[in-house]
């Protein structure tokens, strides 16, 4: 049985993409990095297993960043699995607009729209956004 929720951690996409991550800094931010650039980059249509995934690295960056951690376990993981938050923040913000903002080329948009939780969905993304955007206009300013 698959694990599914309405939050960013609350499917199997996002657990395997964080199954992955190890001690060595330098490797998660490329796995880190890889998930957020398999829905950004592709002209296909975005799968949920790839959408989940990417969702589930960009809110570990945005939690990194100053977002409120959803749970202890996930704390915990950010504290024991370190990465380069400031490297992938860009990358993660237009990742998470893209799955969360296009509805046309994503199943996981079409999956929550479907199911009449889209709302719910993007509400529960919000302070991500935020804290990928904030970071942003900080950097800027």
């Amino acid at each position: 049985m698959g694990a599914w929720d309405y939050g960013p951690f609350d499917n199997d996409g996002s657990w395997d993409c964080i199954a992955a991550l190890t001690d060595d800094a330098d490797a998660n931010t490329e796995r880190l990095e890889a998930a957020l650039l398999e829905v950004l980059v592709t002209l296909d249509y975005i799968e949920n297993p790839e959408a989940q995934a990417a969702v589930g690295a960009a809110t570990l960056v945005a939690i990194h960043l100053g977002a409120p951690s959803p749970s202890e376990r996930v704390t915990e993981l950010l504290d024991a699995h370190p990465f380069d938050a400031a490297y992938l923040r860009d990358t993660a913000r237009r990742t998470l607009k893209r799955v969360t903002e296009n509805p046309r080329d994503n199943e996981w948009h079409a999956l929550w729209l479907e199911s009449g939780a889209l709302e719910k969905a993007l509400a529960l993304m919000t302070p991500y956004k935020e804290a990928l955007e904030a970071s942003d206009s900080s950097e800027a300013a």
